[in-house]
């Protein structure tokens, strides 16, 4: 979330000015997976409640599937106030007041409040001068609320951009602005959450382009720690998965596996978290040449996905077995005892008579 303080606003608005700004009338459609920041155009932001320069509070921020139907596409941009008093939500430059045709799609679990503020060069702007507009805005509970700005009144201010001083100048609705003030270029910021209601948006639109919030493209990994082994072995299949700048998200995954480029992909593992080092780790028994490969399943904030796949091969086991065609070797014969003969005894003396 980018930070909108006195001086990023008055930067924005003099580079308007002078002609940076996005192309009218482009009629496309952006997908978007995060804030953004100026380079992008529309972009979410966080300003005062009460004033545009008052205090605030960085939210925080999720994708969210929903919540319900969102207005374009599967999901939305969730952003959680970290206190009262900060009003967040999109910045949306025009190059015509009159053609801005700002609005944003809002819903909020509790209802939530805000506040619109328009910067914009009228032609009865001094030099060194800008308009600035305010209008209270809110959603009810539940269900998706568009905020449109061109059907907002706004309390006007000419303000001395080198002082800050400003002057009271009536209230107004963009249009009747522009019929009392001329046109001119400028910008707009839409927040909710002053009273610490967290909220999604959706569907920004502005300058003839919308802006659709989507999910976070996600890459997946996998190595096997040997590329085969003997039958009956287990094999460590690992895996790990990174967002588009390479940071490790750490979404658990499942392994999957099948007969190498044959048959439907069936699960062999439970949902597996991420170890410290980043990656996810289950062990296998493999008893045939078999294909793996992850899968991410659908969360919040991206698609279901699947990585590449590896094969881990069975080889002959090194260990030999007997051949049960070929005849065990013969034991050898045991010797038949030698039968022991005893010695001859004595012959027995005769007494002689007496």
């Amino acid at each position: 979330m980018r930070r909108s303080s006195r001086a990023a606003a008055l930067v924005a608005l003099a580079s308007l000015l002078v002609g940076v700004a996005p192309t009218a009338g482009a009629d496309g459609s952006s997908v978007r997976s995060g804030p953004g920041s100026a380079a992008d155009g529309m972009f979410l932001t966080y300003v005062g409640c009460d004033s545009f320069f008052g205090p605030s509070s960085a939210p925080g921020t999720r994708v969210n599937l929903g919540p319900g139907t969102a207005p374009l596409g599967r999901r939305s941009f969730g952003l959680v106030p970290t206190a009262a008093g900060t009003a967040s939500g999109p910045y949306v430059p025009f190059l015509s007041l009159a053609g801005a045709g700002a609005s944003v799609a809002v819903t909020a679990r509790a209802g939530t409040s805000g506040a619109s503020y328009i910067w914009t060069s009228a032609p009865d702007a001094p030099s060194g001068h800008a308009w600035l507009g305010r209008a209270v805005v809110s959603v009810p509970a539940g269900g998706w609320h568009t905020v449109d700005t061109a059907t907002l009144r706004y309390d006007w201010q000419l303000v001395d951009l080198v002082t800050g001083s400003a002057t009271p100048g009536g209230s107004a609705s963009p249009a009747e602005f522009v019929a009392a003030h001329g046109d001119g270029t400028g910008y707009v910021v839409t927040g909710f959450g002053c009273d610490g209601h967290a909220f999604n948006v959706d569907a920004v639109r502005g300058a003839g382009q919308t802006w659709d919030f989507e999910g976070t493209t996600l890459q997946t990994a996998i190595s096997a720690s040997a590329p085969q082994v003997e039958v009956g072995q287990d094999v460590v299949v690992s895996g790990h998965v990174t967002d588009a700048s390479g940071r490790v998200t750490g979404d658990p995954v499942v392994l999957q596996a099948r007969t190498p480029g044959v048959g439907e992909w069936r699960t062999v593992s439970d949902l597996t978290l991420v170890g410290p080092d980043g990656w996810s780790r289950a062990s296998v028994t493999v008893t045939e040449d078999t294909e793996y490969r992850w899968l991410r399943p659908e969360g919040q904030y991206a698609d279901a996905g699947s990585s590449a796949s590896v094969v881990v091969r069975v080889v002959p086991s090194t260990t030999a077995t007997p051949d049960p065609q070929e005849p065990a070797p013969s034991s050898p014969t045991p010797s038949a005892p030698t039968p022991s003969v005893p010695a001859p005894s004595s012959p027995p003396q005769s007494s002689p008579a007496g």
